[in-house]
């Protein structure tokens, strides 16, 4: 886990890290949030109502979308952040055995508030984005441990 504090942190700087979606990680999600929508775990369905966009069940969008929490948690900054906003932009279909780059970058600090500003993407396995997030990280003090 990274411990960068805001004073390290500088535009440009840039974190990635790999993850593959698993059927046990959807269905921890979906035991966690009681998301049960077909769509989710039917591969038949997904494809009817897909009209052909879906090859099997399409993973949960926030399911992935979590992975921004891990790289504003994890990565950059890392220990000392806090999501202070995210907007995300899906723009394809995650599956199953998918592998997945999560990628930030600092494009903007905020230093009265002592806020990042990351530009982050997830792409597949193919080098296609599935989704897009603009994101503000505050980075927190770390006087008080």
């Amino acid at each position: 886990m990274n411990e960068y504090t805001f004073e390290q942190l500088s535009i440009g700087q840039k974190e990635t890290f790999e993850v593959t979606v698993t059927s046990e990680m959807e269905d921890a999600f979906r035991k966690l949030t009681g998301d049960v929508n077909p769509l989710h775990q039917e591969d038949a369905f997904a494809k009817a109502v897909g009209n052909g966009k879906f090859d099997s069940h399409v993973t949960f969008g926030m399911l992935t979308a979590s992975f921004y929490s891990t790289l504003a948690g994890v990565y950059l900054p890392g220990k000392f952040s806090l999501i202070h906003s995210l907007e995300i932009k899906f723009q394809k279909p995650v599956y199953a055995g998918n592998r997945l780059t999560v990628t930030g970058e600092i494009v903007d600090k905020e230093e009265g508030l002592g806020l990042i500003l990351v530009k982050a993407q997830i792409q597949n396995q193919d080098k296609k984005t599935v989704s897009k997030a603009n994101m503000k990280i505050m980075c927190l003090s770390q006087d008080k441990q």
